[in-house]
């Protein structure tokens, strides 16, 4: 090697220490930069055609960066967003329901209430227990009023907030698009342009937490974004995210797959050539913030409104509700089944018989509702074995036919079975519900339950709470249920307001210390056992939970107290960890001081060796040149 080899090649060193200089410098100065990972220079030895070291070349810059931990860090992200929204929300609901020491609770409204019916059962006849029973009715459904409120109010602040974050995706998604083209743009030449790179990564870490994404990097250096599911979210082209915001969101405002009956907006995902993808139908979301707040619309928020409005109906029907008694059947000899009248019962009332299989001695719960419409009762829906609800039409009036269709109900269901009951109408609104094998399976007992019109009608049933328009709440109408929402229609009859003392004086004659009407009431409220169903989600997903209003009310607080729980530990946990993985990506990143300090040092003694190597090399050229 010649001396200008040798030349050459401490230049090209000193060449290489600037440029690690310059990164080393660029280490130092953004040491608390978030975001910036840690960078060095690469560089490769060059050899002639002898195998003869002749210089160093620079080959790229370098980030400091662990890609699985990355990767982790980002799917534990959106876990942590989802988690946060479900107990920000969770927190709320608790706080809204509250506890039996909470001063105006939803607990303590209610036994505040059966304390007031309790006084008016020691004293119907103290003017002052009358008010006061009108004043808690009044309180009890303005509280349910006010909580439904501030669900759907809730449920709409969910619903702008996913407006915003969608507004949010689709302007990071066209920030990623434009770095990415630079990003492959620069790839092209052999210096990666990992400030870019840099960027890019905050962009997506900010992305991972409105949803759960997969990034892949491509061949040309750029990167392709999946969402959890599969589904692409980026690879070149843009998809837009599109939310079509509702502004009226109310308890009857619900998600559904077909667009004719939904009122709440739907999250599209839409290509470049305008198809579309309904995320919320394909349920394609599975974590992330977004995600957390399609969970808090739909679900949870929705399930809190149905305790609600499932709360406001039982308190109405165990008011309006008369009990009427079936006959046994025939009168003398052998009890083969009831007979009882069906002209009194609306839609939405029901028919209830007990039936007790002789051989193993369990029995189990049928309930007929009087459905005339397309749309039956939640109940119906539900496959208990041992509470069975099924739906009727009565619209036809003809009472023959009423008995048919009941036949047909009872053979059809395989809870029941064909042939183990016969209905029959014997004359008039009669109908006659007997047992084929009574020595096999007894008919226990049958009732109907009936909602009654008239405050005087009976001792047993008034209508105290009553729908908007001022009729007796049934739980159906127009053919359809309308229990949603009736938790913010719920109020106290004018009637009884106008006239307390029928609170008590039910019928002419009745004495005014008669205690007959309010025990009814107290008995409904605090022993009559309920069936609610399971949109409740207190007995389950698919579970009926039955017990008396007092004991939904204590199940209900348990039930979002529970939840709220629930979410704050799994916030806490999943906190834990993605500040764990946080720290693991941190540290294999970030710049240490200390570090890029001593490699200065490095540095400089390499700059001075080469400067060194450069001024022996001038030295001899004199000689040389003065020999």
């Amino acid at each position: 090697m010649g001396l200008g080899s040798v030349l050459n090649t401490a230049l090209i060193g000193l060449g290489y220490n600037q440029r690690q200089l310059d990164v080393t410098a660029g280490n130092i100065a953004n040491a608390d930069t978030v975001g910036y990972t840690r960078k060095s220079l690469t560089a490769s030895v060059s050899y002639d055609g002898n195998g003869r070291v002749t210089g160093l070349d620079a080959d790229s810059m370098r980030r400091y960066l662990d890609l699985a931990v990355q990767t982790q860090y980002r799917t534990s992200l959106a876990q942590n967003n989802y988690a946060s929204v479900s107990q920000q929300y969770t927190a709320r609901l608790d706080t809204l329901f509250g506890t039996i020491q909470d001063p105006g609770s939803l607990p303590n409204t209610v036994n505040s209430f059966i304390s007031s019916m309790s006084n008016l059962v020691s004293g119907p006849e103290d003017y002052s227990n009358r008010l006061e029973a009108l004043r808690t009715a009044e309180a009890i459904a303005g509280k349910i009023n006010t909580m439904s409120q501030e669900i759907q109010d809730m449920r709409q602040e969910v619903e702008y907030q996913i407006s915003d974050q969608v507004d949010r995706v689709n302007e990071l998604l066209t920030d990623l698009q434009a770095l990415d083209r630079e990003i492959v743009t620069n790839s092209q030449d052999s210096d990666m342009p990992v400030g870019l790179m840099d960027q890019r990564d905050m962009i997506l870490e900010e992305l991972s937490g409105y949803i759960d994404i997969t990034v892949k990097p491509t061949e040309q250096g750029g990167v392709r974004v999946h969402m959890g599911g599969g589904t692409l979210l980026y690879d070149v082209d843009v998809m837009k995210l599109k939310f079509d915001v509702r502004g009226n969101v109310n308890a009857n405002a619900l998600y559904s797959i077909d667009p004719a009956d939904r009122d709440v907006g739907t999250l599209v995902l839409e290509n470049s050539e305008g198809s579309q993808i309904d995320l919320l139908a394909t349920r394609t979301l599975r974590t992330g913030s977004l995600a957390g707040l399609v969970t808090m619309r739909d679900e949870t928020l929705t399930n809190a409104q149905t305790q609600l409005d499932e709360l406001a109906g039982s308190l109405a029907r165990a008011f309006s509700t008369h009990v009427q008694d079936g006959t046994p059947y025939p009168a003398v000899g052998t009890q083969t089944g009831y007979e009882l009248d069906l002209a009194n019962m609306q839609p939405g009332d029901s028919l209830t018989f007990d039936v007790k299989d002789i051989t193993t001695g369990r029995t189990k719960s049928v309930t007929i509702y009087r459905s005339d419409g397309s749309e039956p009762p939640a109940l119906t829906a539900t496959k208990d074995s041992n509470d069975i609800f099924l739906a009727v039409d009565f619209s036809s009036g003809n009472y023959g036919t009423i008995a048919a269709n009941i036949q047909s109900a009872l053979d059809g269901d395989p809870r029941i079975g064909a042939g183990v009951f016969t209905a029959a109408n014997p004359g008039g609104s009669t109908l006659r519900l007997e047992s084929t094998a009574p020595g096999a399976t007894r008919i226990e007992s049958l009732s109907a339950n009936e909602t009654i019109t008239d405050l005087s009608a009976h001792g047993d049933a008034f209508a105290l709470f009553v729908d908007d328009d001022g009729k007796p709440f049934t739980g159906m109408a127009d053919g359809r249920p309308n229990t949603t929402g009736f938790a913010s229609r719920i109020r106290v009859s004018e009637a009884l307001l106008d006239d307390p003392s029928l609170l008590v004086e039910y019928a002419p004659g009745i004495a005014n210390g008669d205690p007959t009407r309010p025990q009814a009431a107290l008995d409904k409220l605090k022993n009559t056992k309920v069936a609610f169903s399971p949109g409740t989600r207190i007995g389950g997903v698919n579970a009926v939970y039955t017990g008396s209003i007092n004991d939904f009310v204590t199940a209900a607080v348990s039930h979002q107290s529970g939840r709220a729980a629930q979410a704050k530990a799994t916030l806490a946990g999943q906190e834990v960890v993605t500040s764990n993985l946080k720290t693991r990506l941190d540290n294999a990143s970030k710049v240490d001081v200390d570090q890029e300090l001593a490699q200065l040092v490095t540095l400089q003694n390499a700059y001075a060796a080469n400067a060194r190597v450069m001024q022996v090399v001038r030295e001899l050229y004199d000689i040389l040149m003065r020999s």
